[in-house]
């Protein structure tokens, strides 16, 4: 899997993407309108809007905004939610996104 660049928020409890490009291309605008897709992140916390227009949807970057903590608390959620339990609490952004991408692989 190519490096991840965005982190959706989603019920699994997320959906990781190699570009924006290619999670508008994937999520689908109703489910944006019906709150299943909430927020979505960058790998550093950088926080991004999602919103559904007629039935595309468009993501973009909320400028000045960074929630490094809600994306941690996620990464950890899913990775809980696929069975590493071996992960410290004290591991970095950067390390846990690394092993995300070893599980999603």
């Amino acid at each position: 899997m190519p490096p991840i660049e965005l982190i959706v928020e989603a019920d699994e409890p997320a959906l990781f993407f190699s570009s924006v490009g290619g999670a508008e291309a994937y999520l689908e605008a109703i489910d944006v309108r019906d709150g299943v897709y909430p927020v979505a992140y960058g790998p550093d916390g950088q926080v991004f809007k999602l919103e559904a227009i007629g039935d595309r949807v468009r993501i973009a970057s909320v400028e000045g905004s960074k929630a490094p903590d809600d994306l941690r608390a996620l990464l950890l959620r899913y990775l809980s939610a696929v069975k590493v339990h071996d992960v410290k609490s004290t591991e970095t952004l950067s390390g846990l996104l690394a092993i995300c991408e070893a599980e999603a692989s």
